[in-house]
């Protein structure tokens, strides 16, 4: 067997690779899947006011690859679960100031489902992020394999 001659195969690393591609945490294309979900999950947050989705908005900038939902109510609604005080095994007493719960008593998540208002946000119900990739998940990948083959792919 002869060698002809030979090669010379000049890889950079994963990283420089993928920052070069957008594929980073705060790359472009991170960026415009993250503004992507934030935008369309809100038809599946429950909406009564608009507060929890308001807020997830301003406390999720587009820069960052995550969406947060930080308010106390956020993680029962999330999970559907009605959260009940350990002792009463109620959600609260009402007051001639409306409904309160014991003070300093942590609530825990009990086995009644929340029933969600859908006047506002038809789809709205527990596990948001899981009923728009159900939902969507198939759209929104093709949209954004359309944006790195726009934007020139592997430049």
């Amino acid at each position: 067997m002869n060698i002809v001659g030979s090669i010379k195969v000049d890889l950079k690393p994963v990283k420089v690779v993928m920052k070069r591609l957008g594929v980073t945490a705060g790359g472009d294309v991170q960026r415009v899947h993250t503004a992507n979900v934030r935008r369309r999950i809100q038809k599946y947050m429950p909406f009564r006011t608009g507060a929890m989705i308001k807020l997830m908005i301003t406390q999720s900038p587009v820069e960052e690859p995550f969406i947060r939902v930080n308010q106390p109510y956020a993680r029962m609604l999330y999970h559907g679960k009605v959260m009940v005080d350990p002792k009463t095994g109620a959600a609260g007493f009402l007051t001639p100031n409306g409904w309160r719960s014991r003070k300093g008593v942590p609530k825990v998540p009990s086995n009644r489902d929340i029933d969600y208002s859908t006047t506002k946000n038809p789809q709205a119900g527990p596990y948001w992020d899981r009923r728009l990739m159900a939902a969507e998940g198939a759209q929104m990948q093709a949209e954004l394999q359309d944006y790195v083959k726009m934007r020139g792919g592997a430049r």
